[in-house]
């Protein structure tokens, strides 16, 4: 474990910074404001700037107020709606004559940890399990464009204590291949059986995913039995998400996404987590936490899924990646069918 020294004058810097930016948002008119969180009542952080809360569940209807960005709320049990075209919209009801759109909404939960004893020589996978959390320097300096966000994985390389007793977990910029820091009780240590392979006694070859893109649905198949069934999302520009026969033979537990020179929609996402790449050009199934907006055209091209749905599939598709590893690689993987329709 390093000794990696903060001094006081910065690291109260730091945290005076994050506790202005992590308080609670103000209570909106139809919003009782949120006491302490409680680790088992569901959260959602705001996604979007401006989200409008209407007066029905209705995208037409008038615009009562708004939540911003990165706020985080108490939200109800989602419900949906019929749209033009029989197509379901998803809705929370926050208070009557209240409603938000699901689809700008992360469902997550505050669920502080316990601070591991040791890091393993090599590092290991950890878990964001608040709904956000400052991200700082080595030096104490927070990151004031940064925060990470519940549902992301990192690769943890080690921890330390500040001069107050509290730990810290170094994280891995698997991009640029520098560190980020972050407070240690806001990440999951991924326990080794988490990781272990699904269905290990099916052969290689009888497991097969296949995406249909007419209807943004992923199936994945034993012995041609459907075992698995969810909506994703795909491709914003026509071809982006490839269509035609791939395996998963790429795969890691988290990944820093960053948009390429000549694509238009400029993105920047740390700890993107269980990735499962079809195309060398790095088209991959993945967990998100930007949006919640299943069955719809949202990325650059790669199968945007439910964190949960994104493990599963991670942990089912061949090649296996070990518990101490961060990136496997083999001439062979589950077979991926993506089609028009049928």
């Amino acid at each position: 474990m390093r000794d990696i020294k903060l001094t006081r004058r910065r690291f109260l810097q730091a945290v005076g910074l994050g506790v202005l930016s992590f308080a609670l948002p103000a209570p909106k008119p139809t919003e009782a404001r949120l006491g302490k969180f409680i680790p088992d009542i569901p959260l959602g952080r705001v996604l979007k700037y401006a989200l409008p809360l209407y007066k029905e569940p209705d995208l037409l209807s008038p615009v009562l107020d708004h939540y911003d960005f990165d706020d985080v709320i108490r939200i109800p049990k989602v419900f949906y709606a019929e749209t033009p075209g029989s197509k379901k919209r998803g809705w929370y009801k926050m208070a009557e004559n209240n409603y938000v759109e699901a689809a700008w909404i992360q469902p997550v939960f505050d669920k502080p940890n316990r601070v591991a004893d040791e890091i393993p020589e090599g590092g290991c996978l950890g878990e964001i399990t608040v709904p956000k959390t400052p991200v700082y320097r080595a030096d104490g300096r927070r990151i004031l464009t940064r925060k990470f966000y519940y549902g992301s994985t990192f690769w943890i390389l080690d921890k330390f204590k500040d001069d107050f007793g509290l730990s810290y977990y170094e994280l891995l910029d698997d991009y640029s291949g520098n560190s980020w820091y972050v407070r240690a009780n806001a990440v999951r240590i991924v326990a080794p059986e988490e990781l272990s392979l699904l269905s290990p006694d099916v052969a290689p070859d009888a497991k097969r995913i296949e995406l249909n893109m007419r209807d943004k649905t992923l199936r994945a198949y034993e012995y041609e039995r459907l075992v698995f069934e969810t909506l994703v999302t795909t491709g914003l520009k026509d071809g982006s998400t490839p269509v035609g026969q791939f395996m998963t033979n790429r795969k890691r537990p988290c990944r820093r996404m960053i948009h390429e020179p000549d694509n238009p929609y400029t993105y920047d996402l740390p700890g993107v987590p269980w990735v499962c790449y079809i195309t060398l050009k790095g088209v991959a199934f993945h967990g998100t936490y930007w949006h919640n907006n299943w069955g719809e055209h949202m990325s650059s091209g790669c199968i945007n899924m439910k964190p949960t749905d994104a493990k599963w599939l991670y942990r089912w598709t061949l090649p296996h990646v070990p518990f101490e590893k961060y990136y496997e690689v083999a001439d062979y993987g589950t077979q991926v069918d993506i089609i028009w329709g049928y």
